[in-house]
């Protein structure tokens, strides 16, 4: 007995069994009766052992023709079924989809693009880690997710960057600081103040260490956190005031503080898309990434002071 027994053998089994006859059988199958009547024969014969007693009126299965086609229904049924799991995964209808994003963007803004995502693939499950920038870039690079969502990537190699989205730099202050007064603050009125900064693998530490070194500040005592909600906590204290983008200011309503426009130039923090085109990436993750991409037009909410790119552009990702 040899394994040469394909799916069109067992299809042509089952069809010619419910049928009873090979006439009806064959058009149900959408082939000649003379090629179905060629099947049986030839999988008789890789079993060799007759499957069918032929009448003049109908064909009835033998002993081995039932048992066969008990397992012909279980083969073709598991067979069937997984196909069909996997037409819906690639048409992005089913699967997993893992991205990695800072924490802002994963509590402010990805909300809204995800609801309105699992609307159209209910079945997709969604896993998201969140993190510092580079903790995101190493996410992708190391494989454990399908895309992130950063800012400043210092990306190695060969992982693309797709600016999607930016937010305003912003000056947050007690409301007794002798800023709460002013309708806006410029970098230059920063000096010397006291000031609560981030951690410095946070991409609003880079980001506003950066304009601080181009406006040439020189500021006051530093007190250092790593939580969003830290750093709104010591504000409000009145410990100092700090800038931060404007996706993080509702992660902050918690704490009674005062947000300024900050001036003299306006700064926006780029938030990009960073993905490995070397890795396949699951048909959910694409349409989910391409949604991302085009932010503005599907209209999704963003809050004030942040904004998505009309037309994002490929960009080399930063060493």
């Amino acid at each position: 007995m040899s394994n040469n027994i394909t799916l069109r053998h067992l299809r042509s089994l089952v069809a010619v069994a419910d049928y009873g006859g090979y006439t009806t059988a064959a058009r149900f199958l959408s082939i000649a009766q003379s090629a179905l009547s060629r099947t049986i024969v030839e999988l008789e014969q890789e079993l060799d052992t007759r499957l069918f007693e032929r009448t003049t009126r109908r064909v009835v299965l033998t002993a081995s023709g039932e048992q066969l086609l008990m397992n012909a229904r279980r083969v073709l049924e598991e067979f069937d079924s997984a196909l069909s799991r996997f037409q819906l995964y690639h048409s992005g209808l089913n699967g997993v989809v893992s991205l990695a994003a800072l924490s802002s963007v994963a509590s402010i803004m990805l909300p809204t693009v995800v609801s309105e995502f699992r609307k159209a693939r209910p079945n997709v499950r969604i896993s998201v880690k969140d993190g510092f920038a580079e903790e995101v870039v190493r996410y992708v690079s190391d494989g454990q997710v399908d895309f992130g969502i950063t800012s400043f990537p210092k990306a190695k190699g060969r992982l693309v960057c797709e600016r999607i989205a930016a937010d305003t730099l912003v000056c947050i202050c007690s409301k007794s600081h002798r800023f709460a007064d002013m309708e806006t603050v410029s970098w230059n009125d920063l000096a010397g103040e006291d000031f609560v900064s981030f951690d410095p693998l946070s991409s609003v530490r880079n980001c506003v260490d950066r304009a601080l070194q181009i406006a040439e500040i020189q500021l006051g005592a530093i007190t250092q956190a790593r939580d969003v909600g830290t750093v709104a906590g010591l504000v409000s204290a009145d410990l100092g005031i700090s800038v931060v983008p404007s996706l993080v200011l509702p992660m902050m309503q918690f704490c009674e503080l005062t947000q300024k426009r900050l001036m003299g130039p306006v700064i926006e923090r780029e938030i990009y898309l960073v993905y490995d085109p070397q890795t396949p990436i699951p048909p959910a993750a694409g349409f989910l990434m391409e949604m991302l991409r085009q932010g503005a037009m599907h209209g999704f909410r963003i809050p004030d002071g942040a904004r998505w790119m009309n037309d994002p552009k490929p960009e080399p990702a930063k060493k």
